[in-house]
């Protein structure tokens, strides 16, 4: 998962391609897409605070019980263009998800409309701005083809939540973390953790109760001009409604098929 602020004037011909389909994400690899601090900086040992870890694995249990859920997104990324100007974009998300094998997200912003749709056996990206879309076989669960899509280099729409829902662990590459105190997000209490990596801040509100669901995201890019950051609130549905066209794609009218670039990787992990 990476914090990737791209050229928002690409299309997808060229995306698809270079399998880069551009959707910042929440923190577990912010740092693969930033500069290395001076290697002589030295590594501190990672020290997350027993409160911080209790709540976060209080989180991912929850998350993992899961069968089912929806999730609302509303998020502001920054990126850095020329002469150090830091502009902003806003865009909005919904991600449904059928365990163990079916996945549908939209995406519309300021920079392009998207879709993502996984049926058990076929993965589609469509982008209406371009009146394209692609298809690549992926046959394995949900984690598979997770870690498929992100050795491939493309990125869903809060994949990082799919990850930590799945079998991801935010605090592998953390080099310190806290519970900063407690906040309401859009009127629902939670908790607020702050962390560090190498190359990334990032913070978590995850809501209070017997839903410990992660409410809101932001992450802050370090050593980059600017210090770009990308913030998420998300809306959650733990028993959404699910039907046969949820997890279907039929391609409109005039829209044209384009091959899916180095598939490979998302097949190899999916088989």
């Amino acid at each position: 998962m990476r914090m990737s602020l791209r050229n928002p004037r690409r299309s997808l011909v060229l995306t698809a391609i270079l399998l880069a389909l551009s959707v910042p994400a929440f923190a577990q690899s912010a740092a693969d897409s930033t500069a290395a601090p001076a290697a002589t900086e030295a590594v501190p040992a990672q020290v997350v605070s027993a409160e911080a870890q209790a709540i976060l694995d209080r989180m991912t249990a929850y998350l993992r019980g899961l069968q089912s859920f929806s999730i609302d997104a509303t998020a502001t990324r920054d990126e850095v263009v020329s002469y150090g100007y830091k502009l902003q974009h806003n865009e909005h998300s919904t991600l449904i998800v059928n365990r163990p094998r079916q996945l549908r997200a939209e995406v519309t912003g300021d920079i392009r409309d998207r879709t993502f749709v996984y049926d058990g056996s076929n993965l589609v990206i469509y982008s209406p701005d371009d009146s394209v879309y692609t298809r690549t076989p992926a046959t394995g669960n949900l984690n598979d083809l997770i870690g498929g899509l992100l050795d491939a280099g493309v990125e869903l729409p809060l994949i990082d939540v799919l990850y930590q829902a799945g079998a991801g662990t935010l605090t592998e590459a953390v080099r310190g973390g806290v519970l900063v105190g407690e906040s309401d997000i859009e009127g629902v209490p939670c908790y607020q953790l702050a962390f560090r990596q190498a190359n990334a801040d990032f913070q978590i509100w995850i809501e209070k109760g017997d839903r410990p669901l992660p409410r809101k995201v932001v992450i802050t890019t370090r050593y980059e001009v600017g210090d770009p950051q990308y913030s998420a609130v998300m809306t959650w549905n733990v028993q959404p409604k699910l039907d046969k066209s949820t997890f279907s794609f039929t391609a409109p009218k005039g829209v044209t098929e384009i091959p899916f670039a180095d598939a490979a990787a998302v097949q190899e992990r999916s088989k």
